[in-house]
This record gives C-alpha cells, structure tokens and sequence, in this order.
C-alpha cells in the first residue's frame, strides 16, 4: 500500500514538472517608457482583447490626467486549452486535507465544471465554484508580476479593465511617500487605493474578514485576516480583502505572490491567493482614490463578452 502511494505522488510530480506553472504566463513585449508615474515604475491594465469598450471606459477617465497604463492583453479563462488548466490547479495526492468541495474540469463533461469533494489522486481541482474566467484573471494579474519581477521593477501597479476614478489618481504618489514614511519603504507589501469591494446590491463596503481553505496549505495564524487597524488618517493595515480592481504591489510583495502560488499551486481567485502568504502585508486607503465601477460587466464567472459580441452583431444588422 505505501508503495502504491509513493509511486502515485511520483507520477503526480513527474508529471508537473513537465508543464511548469510558470511554462502558462504570458510574456509581455513592446511596452515603452511612458506607463510610469512618480513613485510607480510601471502601470498595466488588464484588458481582454474582446472588451475593447472597457479599456476605452477607463480611458476616458484616465486620459485627462496624463496617465496612460501598458494595456495587458488579458489570457481569457473561457478560451484556455484544458491541459493548460490542469497544468495550473492543485493536484490532489493523499494525505492532503481531505472532506473540501472542490471544482475540477474533466474530458470526459467536455470541459464543462465538476463539483466533487476533493478525492480523486491525480486530478487536478480548484476551489469550489471557481470558473474558467477567474482562473484566466489570476493567470493574467500573475504573468504581470512575473513580467514585473523580471523586469526588475521596485513598485507598479495593477489596474483592471472596471475602475471608477474617484479622485485624482496622482494622489496615489502622494500615499506612497505617506506610507513609505508611516511605515518604512520595506514596511508594506500590497496597497489597495480603494477600502474595499463594493455590493452591487447595496453600493456599500464588502469586508473580508477570513480566508477560503486550501487542500495544500495552512495559514500559522489565522487570526491575522481579521486585522483592521488605521495607520493614521489615510490608510489602513488588513489582513484579507476582496478584489484587485486597483492595486499597488512592491517588488516584496511580487516575490512572495508569486513564490507561494508556484509553490502551492493556483487554487482560489487570485484575491484570495494573494492574501496567504504568510508573512504578506496589506493595506489600502480610509479614501477610494481609484476603485471600481459598480454592476459592471465581468467576465470571470460567465463569457460576458460573448454576449456582448452578440449584442453588437444584433445592433450591426438592425443598422444601428
């Protein structure tokens, strides 16, 4: 019995190591020298090539104030091979916590999502309900970190495809030398410019409080995701949050990212991800200066942009 176990997580790691996670980012090329602004090395935006109206959205926010971020041409979730998300999800061996619901994506259901309590060795799962769109999301926002790293940036930021300028966005400099002086230039990892998501419903503040479990990894300190606590008047140290609509990451914190889903595998959105290393720093602003737009149209857990595609075909032949 222990042989057969010991041959089967053998296989499982033979066979990761011939489509390395880092095999499935995408290289970025072409940039240019003017996606900066003081303080920030580099600004992306990630757009998928099928939402041009979105990227032109927050264009026409951002084009007043000279800021005009490297269009990231976003990797669509819907369109991945199934072998490359399989390459990308958490192979289940035994011995790994057992009794979670899980997502998983099988030949045999074309593709299409399977819900299953995590059991099978050998198959590759993600978190429970988790669709093709975000796992192309979190591929996207980490092919950047990884283009970042590379590139030997100290500081960039991360903008997607929805936001809502509330203010300035030159003020984003100015927290940086705040929070660089509050707490040290090697003191944060992740800045947020906006407190939090936002209820579609309600228009108010969605908090995270905790973080989703892992088959594969156990935070030392739980208790750490419940941290809120104010650092002066404009800002504020988390331990856990949703959304990246807007963010700011040092060079510290791109190191721990992306070492910890290398490590571990991707297995929860990539909000999600990015809050368990276990030694990440959080924090974003008490004042959204960019956040994001509400009830806008996404294309994580379901094709949007197909039914975009169809609306624009239907508007085409009406004459429109």
């Amino acid at each position: 019995m222990f042989f057969r176990v010991f041959l089967l997580i053998c296989v499982v790691c033979v066979g990761s190591l011939s489509a390395r996670f880092e095999d499935h980012l995408k290289k970025i090329s072409d940039k240019g020298d003017f996606h900066k602004m003081r303080n920030i090395n580099f600004i992306y935006m990630i757009n998928l090539d099928e939402r041009p109206e979105k990227f032109e959205s927050c264009m026409r926010q951002l084009r007043p104030y000279g800021i005009y971020p490297y269009r990231f041409s976003a990797i669509n979730g819907w369109k991945l091979p199934l072998e490359v998300i399989n390459d990308l999800g958490v192979k289940f061996v035994p011995g790994m916590k057992s009794g979670l619901m899980a997502t998983c994506y099988l030949r045999e259901n074309n593709g299409d999502p399977t819900h299953e309590i995590m059991s099978v060795p050998g198959r590759t799962y993600f978190s429970h309900e988790i669709r093709k769109g975000s796992i192309g999301c979190a591929l996207s926002h980490l092919s950047i970190l990884q283009d970042a790293l590379d590139a030997g940036y100290e500081t960039i930021w991360i903008m997607e495809d929805d936001i809502a300028v509330l203010q300035n966005p030159y003020l984003v400099s100015d927290r940086i030398d705040e929070l660089d002086a509050a707490l040290g230039k090697e003191g944060w990892d992740l800045f947020f410019t906006d407190q939090d998501t936002i209820s579609n419903e309600t228009g108010g503040y969605v908090g995270c409080w905790s973080a989703a479990q892992r088959p594969n990894f156990s935070p030392y300190n739980p208790a750490r995701f419940a941290v809120r606590s104010d650092i002066g008047t404009n800002f504020r140290k988390v331990g856990a949050r949703y959304g990246t609509y807007s963010w700011i990451v040092r060079r510290s914190g791109i190191k721990k990212i992306l070492s910890f889903v290398k490590k571990y595998s991707l297995f929860l959105p990539i909000d999600l991800e990015m809050i368990l290393p276990n030694d990440i720093r959080l924090v974003t602003v008490t004042k959204d200066i960019v956040s994001t737009q509400r009830n806008a149209s996404t294309d994580n857990r379901v094709p949007g942009f197909l039914l975009m595609k169809q609306i624009l075909s239907s508007k085409i032949a009406q004459g429109e």
